[in-house]
């Protein structure tokens, strides 16, 4: 099998291709979708009382967090491309190791993170249209990059809580072959 680097063939697919191709298709489709959202300045109700497409330019970060202090544009412009470093650096860490589903939630998560810093590049705001209603509850108004950024950090969670190797509640193999819950072993160490 022909060697690519420090990967064979189908990781080669798996941790390289497959993931570059992925971070290319969410940052365009977060890119266009924006742009419509802004071009047509949007606002439109998709399901009544439920779902609505509405142009909103966000200077903050999730939530509006720091929307109204004048330096947090600065802020968000330094510790993104920190931000970026690391979760490149940990997408390394993710692909030696073989773990496919880190690996790609951290594409999801630089996905979502190149997509607003392009925003907030191009303009110092994040283009938000996504709104959902819930009886008098507005959820804050967000885009294709936020859906990125919250999926894959639900994914880092569930990573580390069910698929590394040590993971909070991994199944492992007794002795004897049996199953048993981590959790339920430390407590019965502990007695």
């Amino acid at each position: 099998m022909q060697r690519v680097g420090t990967f064979s063939g189908k990781r080669f697919v798996i941790f390289l291709l497959i993931p570059i191709l992925l971070h290319a298709f969410l940052i365009a489709l977060d890119y266009v979708t924006k742009y419509f959202a802004q071009k047509e300045a949007v606002s439109v109700t998709v399901i009544e009382d439920f779902f609505y497409l509405s142009f909103t330019l966000n200077s903050g970060a999730a939530f509006s967090f720091l929307a109204d202090k004048p330096w947090g544009q600065t802020v968000f412009m330094i510790l993104t491309p920190i931000a970026l470093v690391a979760f490149v650096a940990f997408y390394v860490f993710a692909a030696k190791k073989k773990y496919k589903w880190l690996a790609y939630s951290l594409v999801l998560v630089v996905s979502g993170t190149v997509g607003n810093y392009i925003d907030r590049i191009m303009s110092g705001k994040v283009v938000d249209f996504l709104q959902f209603k819930f009886g008098s509850y507005y959820f804050p108004t967000f885009n294709v990059a936020d859906i990125c950024l919250t999926v894959g950090v639900i994914m880092v969670i569930a990573h580390f809580c069910f698929f590394d190797d040590n993971a909070i509640f991994k199944k492992r193999v007794n002795n004897d072959g049996a199953n048993t819950d981590v959790k339920a072993r430390e407590s019965d160490e502990i007695k």
